[in-house]
C-alpha cells in the first residue's frame, strides 16, 4: 500500500488510514490545521483510494509554520521515507536545510509534493529543484491536470477540496496531485511521473477573459 507523508496538521487519531504520527509543534487550540490535514487526506483519498498516512504535524493549530519545523518534519520521514510526502504549503524565504532535507527524500526514491501560487514569486519547498510544484487551476476536474510549466509552478490542478467546499486553492491542488500520483504509481518516482502525462488535459496557463 502507498504511503503518504501528510506534512500538516494533525489528522485525528483515529483516522482509519493514519499509520503513523509525530507532532513537531506545540498546539495552541486553533482547529483550522486540524481541518486542513483532514481536507487534504480526505482529497487524497479520493483520487487514490486505499493509502496509509504518515502525519508529521507541523501547524500548531494556527496555519503557520516555520523552515526549522518542517526541516525536522522531513527528518522524521527520512527515517523511513514514504513513496510521496505532500507539503501544502510555501514559504516564501529559501533555506538550504530545507532543501538539502528535500533531497534527502527525493534521492531516497519519495515523490515531494508541493503547493505554489497563482502568481507572484516562487515559495519553498515547490521551487526546490525536483520538487512536483502545484498550483490550483480551475479547469481542472479531480483527475485532470494542466502542464504549466511557469516559474513557481509546473503543474495545474483542481482547486477545490473534497468534502469541504471552504478549503480551495494551490494547497488542496497539491493534495489532488498527491492522490492522483498514488494512484499511478509504477514502483518509482521517474516511472510514475511519466504515468502522470496521461492525466494531462492543458497545457499553458489558465486565461482568463472579462
Amino acid at each position: 500500500m502507498i504511503r503518504i507523508g501528510l506534512v500538516d496538521g494533525p489528522l485525528p487519531e483515529t483516522h482509519p488510514v493514519l499509520s503513523e504520527q509525530a507532532r513537531l509543534c506545540e498546539a495552541d487550540g486553533s482547529p483550522a490545521a486540524a481541518n486542513h490535514a483532514s481536507a487534504m487526506a480526505d482529497t487524497i483519498k479520493a483520487q487514490a483510494g486505499e493509502v496509509h498516512f504518515i502525519n508529521a504535524v507541523v501547524f500548531p493549530g494556527r496555519l503557520a509554520t516555520s523552515a526549522g519545523t518542517v526541516c525536522a518534519a522531513l527528518d522524521w520521514l527520512a527515517e523511513n521515507p514514504p513513496e510521496i510526502v505532500l507539503c501544502s504549503f510555501g514559504m516564501a524565504q529559501p533555506s538550504i536545510e530545507l532543501t538539502a532535507r528535500a533531497h534527502v527524500l527525493m534521492q531516497a526514491g519519495s515523490l515531494v509534493v508541493a503547493s505554489a501560487p497563482a502568481c507572484g514569486e516562487p515559495v519553498y519547498p515547490a521551487a526546490i529543484d525536483g520538487v512536483v510544484s502545484v498550483q490550483g487551476d480551475a479547469r481542472c476536474l479531480p483527475g485532470e491536470l494542466s502542464r504549466l510549466d511557469l516559474p513557481q509552478a509546473t503543474y495545474g490542478a483542481c482547486p477545490a477540496a473534497i468534502c469541504d467546499p471552504d478549503i480551495r486553492g494551490a494547497s488542496v491542488a497539491a493534495a489532488h496531485m498527491a492522490g492522483l500520483l498514488a494512484r499511478l504509481w509504477r514502483g518509482t518516482a521517474d516511472d510514475t511521473l511519466t504515468a502522470l502525462e496521461t492525466a494531462i488535459r492543458y497545457h499553458g496557463r489558465e486565461r482568463r477573459t472579462g
